[in-house]
């Protein structure tokens, strides 16, 4: 059972980490389906499961800590990275009419 409803999005945001290779880098890119609890975003970077990254709203510039825990599919130089946040941040998306269970998913 999920923590908390997924909601998908075209949000703007930046992953600030270390590549495989140690490489620092930050990748602007977009969170394409929300959760209090963290995202799906997709990422040219390449990042290790269990890696821990830092994401940052483009819109409000709040920041979460963040671990990788899940790698999807690569497609067009870019793949698919869940991201859990290390605790639940509804109001980290800022959205105006988020899903009811998200207040719960964070007390």
């Amino acid at each position: 059972m999920r923590r908390s409803q997924r909601v998908r999005a075209q949000l703007p945001v930046v992953v600030q980490g270390k590549s495989t290779d140690e490489t620092p880098f930050a990748d602007p890119t977009r969170a394409i389906v929300l959760s209090a609890n963290g995202c799906l975003i997709t990422l040219s970077a390449s990042v290790r499961l269990g890696e821990r990254l830092v994401l940052r709203n483009a819109a409000n510039c709040e920041e979460q800590d963040c671990r990788v825990v899940y790698l999807g599919e690569k497609q067009g130089g870019r793949t698919e990275v869940g991201l859990r946040f290390k605790t639940a941040a509804p109001q980290f998306w800022g959205l105006e009419h988020p899903p009811p269970d998200w207040n719960e998913s964070w007390r």
